[in-house]
């Protein structure tokens, strides 16, 4: 029987990211298990292999500051889901590497992420932090598809 005792999940702020919360903390609710809102800061910019259309290739970027109210926005979308325990963590970094490092550390069973990016062009490309994380993840990672949520 599959049981997860720490489900970790990424949010930047977005809509489609607090879907990708709100299913992680059914599941935590479900496996009665620890919730580990993330969300990573990075403090530079610029695009991604000086790309002539830095507004498709770049690199997303979340102030430190704004990283708090986003985690304190998840951390409610959790809390209303009936998440059982909840931790907020603000990590410094690119997205899918700072989120990798932290559930290599933290002993995080599963982790979840949102699909934004995946089917677009420039995810194809440039790749996306969700193509990322499953690339490269030791633990089971839950892609939640995310397309209701980019209308609202």
């Amino acid at each position: 029987m599959i049981s997860y005792n720490t489900i970790a999940v990424g949010t930047d702020g977005s809509e489609t990211s607090l879907a990708a919360v709100r299913a992680a903390a059914s599941l935590a609710r479900v496996y009665d298990a620890q919730l580990v809102i993330l969300c990573a800061w990075y403090a530079a910019s610029g695009s991604l292999l000086n790309a002539p259309h830095s507004d498709v290739s770049s690199v997303p970027i979340v102030e430190e500051d704004a990283a708090d109210t986003y985690l304190a926005d998840a951390y409610k979308v959790a809390e209303e889901e009936g998440a059982p325990r909840i931790e907020a963590r603000k990590i410094s970094g690119a997205p899918a590497a700072s989120m990798l490092k932290e559930v290599e550390s933290t002993g995080v069973d599963l982790l979840v992420v949102g699909n934004r990016g995946v089917n677009t062009i420039s995810g194809r490309v440039f790749g996306s932090i969700p193509t990322e994380v499953v690339r490269r993840s030791s633990v089971n990672v839950m892609i939640v598809n995310t397309a209701d949520s980019e209308s609202q």
